[in-house]
C-alpha cells in the first residue's frame, strides 16, 4: 500500500471539501478493489490530525483489511475485538475491521452504525470510514453504500484506465438509491503514463534514425519544468 504525501495539492483539495468544511463523518469508497481508497483515507486522516483534530479511522473493508493486518502484525495479534487502537506514530486512532460474522451483521444495520458513530464522536472530532469496494460482494462483506448512507459525505475513488464504466455506473446507482451525499470523485491516474513518459517513449522509436539527437531530446524533456509537475 503506497503513501500519499499530505502536502500534495490534491490531498489539500479533498480535505478542504470534506473535513476542512466541517464534515464529522466521511466514507471513502471505490467502484472496484485496489483503486487507492485506503491511501486516500489515510492521507485525509493525517492531514486532519496535523491541525490538531482527534481523528478515528474506521476500517470496514472486510474484503481486504490492509490496515488491520498491518496493525495486527506490529502488535503480534494482541488486539481485542472492537478495540480502538491509538497509532501514536501517525497521530490518529484506528478501529480494525470486524473479524467475526456477528460484528459484521451488526454493522450492516444503519441504526447500529449511527449509535456507534454517536459514541465515537464523544472522543473524536471526526471519523473517516475506509469501506470495501461498492461492487465487492461476499458473505462477510459490509456493503459500502450502507456505511456511506450514515455518513455526512462520501468520496468515490476511481482508477483511470482501469475501472470499467459499467462498474462506475453501478456504484453511482447504489449510492443514489441510498440517497448518499456524494461529495465528488477522486481520479487516480497511477496507471496512466505521464506526458513526459509518453514523449520519451516515442523518441526511442526514432533512435535508428538519429540516436544522438533523440538522446539530447530526452534530456531536454526531462529538464522541462512543465512536464515534471505532479498532477
Amino acid at each position: 500500500m503506497s503513501v500519499l504525501p499530505i502536502h500534495y495539492a490534491e490531498v489539500e483539495a479533498i480535505y478542504n471539501q470534506t473535513i476542512g468544511s466541517g464534515y464529522k463523518t466521511l466514507a471513502v469508497t471505490s467502484a472496484i478493489a485496489g483503486e487507492g481508497k485506503t491511501t486516500i483515507a489515510q492521507a485525509i486522516v493525517e492531514r486532519a490530525q496535523i491541525v490538531g483534530k482527534k481523528v478515528l479511522l474506521v476500517e470496514m473493508n472486510t474484503f481486504n483489511p490492509a490496515l488491520s493486518e498491518q496493525l495486527l502484525m506490529s502488535m503480534n495479534n494482541h488486539v481485542a475485538e472492537n478495540e480502538i487502537i491509538a497509532i501514536e506514530s501517525k497521530g490518529y486512532s484506528l478501529l480494525p475491521a470486524p473479524q467475526n460474522i456477528r460484528d459484521v451483521l451488526q454493522y450492516r444495520e444503519s441504526k447500529f452504525l449511527l449509535a456507534a458513530i454517536k459514541r465515537w464522536l464523544v472522543d473524536f472530532d471526526c471519523i473517516i470510514f475506509d469501506t470495501s469496494a461498492l461492487t465487492s460482494l461476499n458473505q462477510s462483506n459490509i456493503a459500502a453504500e450502507i456505511i456511506s448512507e450514515v455518513c455526512q459525505g462520501t468520496i468515490l475513488v476511481i482508477e483511470a484506465g482501469r475501472t470499467p464504466a459499467s462498474s462506475i455506473q453501478e456504484s453511482i446507482e447504489k449510492l443514489k438509491n441510498k440517497k448518499v451525499n456524494l461529495i465528488g470523485s477522486v481520479l487516480n491516474d497511477k496507471s496512466n503514463p505521464s506526458l513526459l513518459v509518453e514523449l520519451q517513449r516515442e523518441s526511442h522509436r526514432l533512435n535508428w534514425l538519429c540516436p544522438v539527437l533523440m538522446s539530447k531530446l530526452r534530456k531536454k524533456l526531462a529538464s522541462t519544468v512543465l512536464l515534471n509537475v505532479s498532477i
